[in-house]
């Protein structure tokens, strides 16, 4: 159903210390959940060089590379990151993409547990790189999160998931132009009958811009028109900013979090969370933005971590998500 009642005061939304996520009340009856954008646990063409997120995964505990984030999943109920890559022990061909300037990233299946040993609990592998080695390429992805524990959305498949009597659906998919939003309608009317709060996790749209494009702002609000109560979208590779719209939430953009393809990718990230309290029949919602870089020194080294709250970059994150200001920078 509908959210019955949402929260929307600024001061909840991004508190500069936002809430704690370290358990509940016996009496409440709540789930929080984190959202993060762009997870690319490999590297271009899987190789394996000083340096590479391959590389790092070869030397380093899985552990590593979400340790700085870590006590944030591993203090929520669930979380949910975009895999954008594929995993494989086999030796792949890249797919075909035709002419063009393309990419295609590929690890080992034991990057998973760079997932499982940071408190992820749901991947989406409704993305553009998922399957740059094929089918078998994809089919070892989902294979490899499904043996470390995670639940995998697939594209237009909805998952269910439950937390103190509180039952959420989310749906992974891919939305590229206007209208393709339809063709998961008939998945959000079956959610919405099943669960009591839905959310839609798209990908697609234009890279490289904070700004999102007024096709997607069409498509999502249709999403929440037909009983979505929350979108949160990926692929710009940039943070773009969030709105309140007919009683339900959309995050345009978390651009990238964990990202192996890029040395010097723009550095500024978020995790978003919100969290559920039902009261009675009644289900509140409240929800905030931990600033975050990409990486922290010269390069990215693979390793998230949160913005301290003492930094300008902070307020300036919040400001922009809030659509306070047209740039995060």
């Amino acid at each position: 159903m509908r959210i019955l009642s949402i929260l929307l005061a600024l001061g909840l939304f991004f508190s500069t210390n936002p809430p704690s996520t370290l358990g509940h009340l016996p009496e409440e009856r709540s789930v929080t959940m984190s959202f993060v954008g762009d997870c690319m646990i490999s590297s271009s063409q899987g190789e394996r060089d000083s340096g590479s997120l391959n590389w790092y995964a070869e030397n380093y505990e899985p552990s590593y590379f979400l340790s700085q984030v870590a006590e944030y999943f591993m203090n929520d109920d669930f979380t949910v990151v975009n895999c954008e890559t594929a995993l494989s022990d086999r030796s792949l061909s890249p797919r075909d993409k035709g002419e063009g300037t393309n990419w295609w990233f590929i690890g080992p299946t034991s990057n998973a547990k760079i997932f499982s040993s940071g408190g992820v609990e749901i991947a989406s592998v409704a993305n553009n790189h998922v399957r740059d080695y094929g089918s078998a390429g994809y089919e070892d992805t989902v294979a490899a999160l499904l043996d470390e524990g995670l639940d995998v959305a697939e594209d237009g498949t909805p998952i269910y998931f439950e937390h103190d009597g509180i039952r959420i659906s989310l749906l992974a998919c891919g939305i590229w132009y206007l209208g393709e939003e339809q063709n998961y309608l008939d998945a959000l009317e079956e959610m919405c009958g099943e669960s009591d709060f839905q959310i839609i996790y798209p990908h697609g749209g234009a890279e490289g811009s904070f700004v999102p494009e007024e096709w997607r702002k069409e498509s999502y609000r249709v999403l929440i028109d037909h009983g979505a109560d929350l979108v949160v979208a990926n692929h710009a590779h940039r943070l773009q900013p969030m709105e309140e719209y007919n009683g339900g939430r959309i995050v345009y953009g978390l651009g990238n979090f964990c990202f192996g393809g890029n040395g010097h990718p723009n550095n500024r990230t978020a995790i978003y969370q919100c969290r559920l309290t039902r009261e009675g029949e009644t289900l509140k919602f409240e929800d905030w933005i931990v600033p975050c870089y990409i990486y922290t020194g010269e390069r990215n080294v693979w390793q998230p971590s949160p913005v301290p709250e003492e930094d300008p970059v902070y307020q300036k994150i919040l400001d922009f998500m809030n659509g306070d200001s047209e740039s995060p920078m």
